[in-house]
């Protein structure tokens, strides 16, 4: 007999419960990490490591477990053909937990679960623009008469390196008009 058996309720019913662990292993495998606390972290590893055995199998019924977990097409063929041909040597531990801080408000033990073997991410050198003198037809060719005169660009050096945001954008006009009348 199994009696006050402790299960970690994380104080809500099954369904929310359930809801919530799906939604963590979701957003585990979309960004490959979250911030969480210790006791959720734990209880999703656990449901991660699971869809990831099951994405190793390969069958039609383990795509529809994987299915009935994440509810999302796209995440379930990606963890086929992505996610799971990362682990196939593993036969366990495709997760892991590091301890974090505690949390400022209430005190609680955050945790980042992460996937052991990250997809590797790079990122595209940003496309450089033609200048207005290349669309022209200058390809190739340098410009002997040296830069070209942006009044623009020359005005924003001139206030500083960034250009106001938000509410003080406008502050300047406010007190030139004398409290904004015309």
């Amino acid at each position: 007999m199994r009696h006050n058996r402790q299960m970690h309720r994380l104080g809500r019913n099954v369904k929310e419960r359930s809801a919530m662990l799906e939604n963590m292993v979701t957003s585990l495998l979309v960004h490959q990490q979250i911030k969480t606390t210790l006791q959720k972290a734990k209880a999703a590893q656990r449901l991660a490591d699971r869809v990831i055995s099951l994405g190793k199998r390969d069958s039609l019924a383990a795509r529809r477990q994987v299915f009935s977990y994440l509810q999302d097409h796209q995440l379930t063929s990606k963890v086929f053909k992505d996610v799971a041909p990362r682990f196939k040597d593993r036969k366990g531990g495709y997760t892991r937990i590091l301890h974090l801080d505690r949390r400022k408000g209430d005190g609680a033990q955050l945790a980042l679960l992460e996937l052991t073997e990250k997809e590797i991410r790079q990122k595209a050198a940003p496309k450089r623009r033609k200048k207005a003198a290349d669309a022209q037809g200058h390809e190739g060719h340098a410009h002997e008469h040296g830069p070209t005169h942006d009044p623009k660009a020359e005005k924003e050096t001139m206030k500083g390196d960034k250009p106001q945001k938000g509410f003080f954008k406008n502050i300047g006009k406010f007190f030139r008009n004398k409290g904004g009348a015309a």
